[in-house]
């Protein structure tokens, strides 16, 4: 059986969409806090940030705003990964890996599904 091509792009603004919810789900909150002092604060802020951008980048004909937002959607779960490796990070571990892989699906593809 031949895999569903056509349906790739579909796919892609589906996974920027549970992607930007994710974001808002975990994130929003601790954005609105707004503590400068915290560290997660500047997480937070970078996760919602670089969400937007990704979605906007998918209605541009060039790929750069994706590629750059998902390097960074990317990045952004390593860092917090480094930060609490100490503890158990597998409790929260899928916490880190949901936007970890979207983040490295768009920044190893862009818009070109």
């Amino acid at each position: 059986m031949k895999p569903f091509s056509s349906g790739t792009i579909i796919a892609a603004w589906l996974l920027r969409l549970m992607l930007a919810w994710f974001i808002y789900i975990t994130y929003f909150e601790v954005f609105t806090g707004f503590v400068l002092k915290d560290f997660t604060f500047y997480m937070a802020t970078a996760y919602l940030l670089f969400g937007i951008l990704l979605l906007a980048g998918g209605f541009m004909q060039k790929p750069t705003l994706t590629v750059i937002s998902g390097l960074v959607i990317f990045i952004l779960p390593i860092v917090q990964l480094i930060r609490v490796f100490p503890e158990e990070p597998g409790q929260v571990l899928l916490q880190y890996l949901i936007p970890m892989a979207a983040g490295f699906f768009f920044f190893t593809s862009g818009n070109h599904t």
